[in-house]
């Protein structure tokens, strides 16, 4: 559609009708880009409001906002002349409550307000074998509120989050991220059997069901086949799935409106709450408040908690001692960097499911290589087979070389705080986790300290960055570990030759 078979279609300025501006508003929008463009950033949103020098969209988080402010704002303000006949100013806000006003909830059948009294009465979540006729429908009607033109749900699973995945959520259920589909390694085996068990049990075995871990090792992908594997279940499950910062704002948002009686009823009238990066809680009292009120009720009504971080409960800051002591009520458990054995599988994994598998010499060169997540593995499958396919060549070492260089060959330049940490880490074969934790026994602590020196030593990192990239620690204790290990080098000989060997590799040619 062109730019001006848009404007032919678009309603008078004097319609009152909001829908309609709004139709009008995304079909000049959809006009001047592609199609996959605005299905990503505009499908979602809202006009929040108008007036004659204004007009404010909503979106769901921060993240979108910002894009949509940096990236197509030029385009946001030609769209609004066309509908509006003048130059008018747009404004891009979050609105977390976004969904349920474009899609309100749907009258629940006959035995739904049983269903609502379970939330108070403890009844656990079972499955349901009397589905009202109707109920069905209403589903399908919130599979249709997420994005899924045909409302399709039973055993369909569509990465626009249909069946029991509540329209508030902030993200679908991606059909790939099924427990079928995790590549089970040592490094997250217990991690894996914690989301089978609380899937298999839900509100009982572990409850709340607490995951942390470095980023890009999985935690989204077990906290999507935990939902996969209940819906399996229980078609009719209601669940709740949405980062903390949507739980912050939609908070905020409850206490500006003053409809808090409607946010408490939504997060308590549940059956699975999963709430990603809980650490947002940290320095946000009153959220936090309300935050413990709601797992309580949870809880007690035997509803599944399900909670993921990047960091143990004890170790997130200001986080109040009652929460901390909750969420260990259940199973807390750390899902850790895939060893070289559960790499070399991932990559095989993914590349048969692009058609073409590597070789175990080639996923093992490639996973020698790559030892930091699984986004990264997966990138580089990516990379790989598309270049191969490009090119025309078969899978191979030298193809490999050829497109991952940036894997076989490191530029000469200052040495990094990331090539201290690889070192440290790889030669005292301690975890970055254990660097940037709180723990302090001599396995952890030497190796940290003798990081800390070098990177005080060769790059231009002030004292404060530098006890950041160790979990925010101060300059002071940044100090004592450089005298530290200033003094052992002194001291002793072997210290000093460990040291020396350190700048050697890191201050010495690369390639």
């Amino acid at each position: 559609m062109t730019a001006q078979e848009a404007l032919s279609s678009l309603p008078s300025p004097e319609d009152p009708s909001k829908d309609a501006l709004w139709d009008g508003l995304q079909r000049a929008i959809r006009s001047r880009m592609k199609p996959e463009q605005f299905e990503t950033w505009f499908r979602r949103a809202a006009l929040a409001s108008f007036d004659a020098d204004v007009v404010r969209i909503a979106v769901q988080n921060t993240f979108s906002r910002d894009w949509l402010r940096t990236y197509y704002g030029d385009l946001l303000a030609d769209s609004a002349r066309e509908v509006f006949h003048d130059a008018r100013r747009v404004e891009v806000l979050v609105d977390p409550e976004l969904l349920l006003r474009r899609a309100p909830p749907p009258q629940a059948p006959a035995e739904e307000p049983e269903r609502a009294s379970a939330v108070h009465s403890g009844e656990s979540l079972m499955p349901r074998t009397d589905v009202a006729p109707g109920s069905e429908r209403n589903l399908a009607r919130e599979a249709r509120a997420l994005g899924n033109p045909n409302g399709a749900l039973g055993n369909s699973r569509g990465a626009d989050g249909g069946r029991g995945l509540l329209a508030s959520s902030d993200v679908g259920l991606n059909p790939k991220y099924t427990f079928d589909n995790f590549v089970v390694g040592p490094c997250n085996r217990f991690a894996h059997a914690a989301a089978l068990g609380s899937a298999e049990a839900p509100g009982k075995a572990y409850n709340p069901f607490f995951l942390h871990g470095s980023v890009g090792l999985g935690k989204t992908h077990l906290l999507q086949s935990l939902c996969w594997a209940i819906l399996d279940r229980t078609p009719r499950a209601r669940i709740l799935f949405l980062s903390c910062e949507t739980f912050v704002n939609h908070f905020i948002n409850s206490l500006e409106n003053g409809d808090i009686a409607k946010f408490r009823h939504k997060y308590r009238n549940v059956d699975v709450l999963v709430v990603d990066d809980i650490h947002l809680l940290a320095n946000k009292d009153r959220t936090q408040e309300e935050f413990f009120h709601t797992f309580n009720t949870l809880y007690h009504a035997s509803k599944q908690i399900v909670l993921s971080c990047d960091s143990p409960p004890k170790e997130i800051p200001t986080l109040q001692d009652r929460l901390v002591s909750r969420f260990k009520w259940g199973l807390v458990t750390e899902i850790e960097p895939p060893c070289f054995e559960t790499r070399t599988a991932i990559l095989k994994r993914k590349s048969r499911e692009r058609g073409r598998e590597l070789s175990d010499d080639l996923a093992g060169l490639l996973a020698e290589r790559i030892d930091s997540n699984i986004r990264e593995l997966e990138g580089a499958v990516t990379k790989l087979l598309g270049y191969a396919a490009l090119s025309g060549q078969p899978l191979s070492v030298d193809v490999a070389r050829e497109a991952l260089r940036e894997l076989f060959h490191t530029k000469r330049g200052q040495p990094s705080m990331e090539d201290i940490l690889t070192i440290i880490t790889e030669h005292f074969g301690v975890k970055l986790s254990d660097l940037q934790s709180k723990k302090r026994t001599h396995a952890i602590a030497f190796p940290r300290q003798m990081a800390m020196f070098l990177a005080r030593q060769i790059t231009r990192h002030s004292l404060e960055e530098i006890g950041g990239f160790f979990g925010g620690r101060d300059h002071s204790t940044v100090i004592y570990a450089v005298d530290k290990i200033q003094q052992l080098s002194e001291q002793d000989p072997a210290s000093r030759a460990l040291l020396d060997g350190f700048l050697a590799r890191l201050q010495g040619p690369r390639s």
